[in-house]
């Protein structure tokens, strides 16, 4: 039995909810790919984004010993046969949805990112309608954004 979402816990309140159904190790390893492919990893290592992968490593159970190498950086079409390979088309999504967050970090996408990351989840067999409203959530998150700045900001 699946269970895709769980809230989580913080200060004892529920405030949000996160894919949680136990993924497979393969499915574990093709995510951690994915983050390893929009970080670059195999280009710039850095401290940070080590601690990063480390840390989304631990979030979702997964050993080092049992990484089997996501750091190498793949082609897009390589990572896409390999989200594809996972079958389970909210195992796809999730993957879509973290790698579009994790673009959007430093609070902008590129068109280089845009297209790539569309690229992947065309190729991994997801709909492009699902695909675009992904991004128009994401580009709702960034306006969300800038509008909590601007509340700050504002002169009363």
């Amino acid at each position: 039995m699946y269970k895709y979402f769980k809230p989580r816990i913080f200060n004892g309140e529920k405030f949000m909810l996160f894919f949680s159904r136990e993924l497979s190790l393969e499915e574990k390893n093709v995510y951690m790919e994915a983050l390893a492919f929009v970080l670059d990893i195999g280009h710039s290592k850095t401290e940070a984004k080590k601690d990063y992968m480390e840390a989304q490593m631990a979030e979702i159970g997964l050993s080092k010993k049992d990484f089997r190498g996501a750091k190498k950086v793949k082609t897009a079409e390589d990572l896409a046969k390999d989200i594809k390979g996972t079958g389970d088309i909210k195992v796809k999504r999730f993957i879509l949805r973290e790698m579009i967050l994790l673009a959007l970090a430093d609070h902008e996408l590129t068109d280089e990112e845009i297209q790539t990351i569309y690229q992947i989840g065309t190729c991994s067999g997801l709909k492009e309608e699902k695909i675009s409203d992904f991004f128009l959530w994401a580009a709702k998150g960034i306006e969300w954004q800038i509008e909590g700045t601007q509340l700050v900001e504002d002169n009363l």
